[in-house]
């Protein structure tokens, strides 16, 4: 809360000639000389209308010094944008060119120039091909959610999972359904092994011989 001043008559030599006439109280500022000196004046103005006899004393009151104004700042030295030819070495001499012109004109840190002497190499690096996941994806599932395979795969249990699997819309995984084992001894893919397939009467398990499989990843297994 700002403070204010309760002010007094200023001077016992003006004392009213009628004692019962009293001039009221006015509340001026104290944190400002210029609001403060219009206050005291403002005051012996209404005291002199709620006394008639009363004789006003005036203050001079200071100017308010003027707001000082920023100055405007120099405008910022910018260089005037230059296009160079795509080719070499002329894109490289016209760069250097436009770097000392810039730096004569503006000032600034020293321009680093490229060597035009001869033509840039260019680098290459072989980027290897995106190897597949050892993954498959998941298949089944309820009659509301079922998920099949692509085409050239088939859905089957997995391997050590509890359930029946795809069979009961429970969920599987999707195999290529491609032909391994057997009589023929077809091999899978490095990293994956050849399992049973499920889907035929022939279990290696149960004395089947030379029964037919599918690959999967050895992750699975």
């Amino acid at each position: 809360m700002k403070s204010f001043l309760f002010l007094l008559p200023l001077l016992g030599a003006f004392v009213l000639a009628d004692d019962k006439c009293e001039c009221p109280q006015v509340k001026c500022p104290a944190n400002d000389a210029v609001a403060l000196c219009k206050c005291l004046n403002s005051r012996e103005t209404i005291c002199k209308r709620h006394c008639p006899d009363y004789v006003p004393t005036y203050l001079p009151c200071p100017e308010r010094p003027p707001t000082p104004t920023a100055s405007a700042k120099p405008p910022k030295c910018t260089c005037e944008t230059k296009y160079c030819p795509m080719a070499w070495p002329e894109s490289c001499k016209c760069a250097n060119n436009n770097a000392k012109e810039c730096y004569d004109e503006c000032g600034g840190d020293a321009p680093v120039y490229q060597v035009c002497d001869a033509a840039p190499t260019l680098v290459t690096r072989t980027v290897p091909a995106p190897k597949p996941s050892a993954t498959h994806a998941v298949c089944g599932g309820g009659r509301g959610n079922y998920h099949t395979c692509a085409d050239g795969f088939a859905c089957i249990k997995k391997p050590g999972s509890t359930g029946c699997g795809p069979e009961c819309d429970g969920y599987g995984i999707c195999v290529k359904d491609k032909l391994c084992g057997g009589f023929a001894g077809f091999a899978c893919d490095s990293g994956m092994s050849c399992i049973d397939d499920p889907r035929d009467d022939c279990d290696p398990k149960y004395g089947g011989a030379d029964c037919g499989g599918l690959c999967m990843y050895n992750t699975y297994l």
